[in-house]
């Protein structure tokens, strides 16, 4: 049985996601690897019929079949205005200047405010990195100084208003 992180989730309206890079279900592209001859790059997302209410995007990366208990969070943006409706590849870079202006990046599980590209270890099979984009009934998802994604996520519960999920797959190079 596949461990599927969004399943016990609070449940929430479902709207739109898309990926020019990547079919869902399908291999993510070399370019958002953290190999060498990957580019760290993150994916171009696009949504559709955000749910009414919503204020505010947080964008998040998590491969669930990493071989380390609860995972790899690989990226994590918040107060991405509502507005918006797509975002391109490689706005998750260091510095985040390819994200509109107010988006807030988080410290993903290996200290950095970005995207970090997977690099799935030789021997642990295909990986599954579940990109999921979560409709907020806030401008802005205040959070401490420090705090760690699974507070993020715990912060998010009572302003969720709608939730995207894709799947982009990855396996350590041959």
């Amino acid at each position: 049985m596949s461990y599927h992180p969004y399943a016990l989730t609070f449940p929430a309206a479902e709207f739109g996601l898309r990926s020019d890079d990547f079919e869902n279900g399908g291999p993510l592209p070399t370019a958002c690897y953290n190999t060498d001859a990957g580019a760290d790059r993150s994916p171009a997302l696009a949504w559709s019929g955000l749910p009414e209410g919503t204020r505010s995007l947080v964008i998040t990366a998590f491969d669930a079949d990493a071989p380390i208990p609860g995972g790899l969070w690989h990226w994590a943006v918040k107060d991405v205005p509502a507005a918006m409706a797509s975002i391109e590849g490689g706005a998750g870079s260091g510095g985040g200047a390819g994200l509109p202006v107010g988006a807030v990046t988080l410290t993903n599980d290996l200290g950095q405010a970005a995207y970090s590209g997977v690099a799935p270890p030789p021997g642990t099979g295909i990986h599954r990195l579940f990109v999921c984009v979560t409709a907020l009934s806030v401008d802005r998802l205040e959070i401490p100084h420090g705090a760690s994604l699974a507070m993020l996520n715990i912060l998010m519960i009572p302003h969720t208003v709608g939730r995207a999920v894709i799947i982009g797959t990855s396996q350590a190079p041959a």
